[in-house]
């Protein structure tokens, strides 16, 4: 009898384990959202919020010191759009010139986010008295009739700093099934 239970618990706790998901990157954790549907590591120094509801989760960077005005941040968003994800795409980064403030085009590629085709774009705005410089990298994908986009926005002297982690994350990121 007690060789019975030993293997049952044995099984258990494998069974238990199996189900238990961990980030494959030293010093990363994992999140995942069954309602926004992905998971993505990021650095266990990085704070996280998330917003089922509003469809996004937001991973920030610690303060840089005293006089950080700005921690840079990648943020998940997931929503359904009103019209196919091409039209989407091209009316978003058309519509960046005319909403952005000094709005500078520094890249633009096809590339693909968790073995989806996807879009990705650099740009840059600075502020009308140049005391507000940021560096913008968006990645845009489609998952099951949603849009995906992820949004990495960090000052000009802090963005390359950080790129390596945000550049982890994006390698992580996975759709849900």
């Amino acid at each position: 009898m007690k060789k019975i239970i030993a293997f049952l618990l044995s099984i258990l706790l494998l069974l238990g384990l199996a189900g238990c998901q961990k980030a494959t990157n030293e010093g990363y954790k994992l999140f995942r959202s069954t309602p926004l549907g992905f998971s993505i590591e990021y650095p266990d120094f990085w704070q996280k919020n998330s917003d089922n509801k509003e469809g996004i989760a937001v991973f920030v960077t610690p303060a840089e010191g005293y006089s950080d005005q700005h921690s840079e941040s990648l943020s998940v968003q997931r929503f359904t759009p009103d019209m196919a994800y091409t039209d989407y795409v091209r009316g978003y980064v058309a519509d960046l010139e005319s909403s952005v403030a000094n709005y500078k085009l520094v890249s633009e590629k096809e590339t693909t986010l968790a073995d989806k085709k996807a879009y990705q774009i650099v740009y840059e705005s600075t502020s009308e008295d140049g005391k507000n410089a940021l560096r913008f990298m968006q990645t845009f994908a489609e998952h099951k009739e949603k849009i995906y986009v992820l949004t990495y926005i960090g000052e000009f002297e802090s963005y390359t700093y950080f790129l390596k982690d945000v550049e982890t994350m994006i390698a992580t990121f996975r759709f849900l099934k």
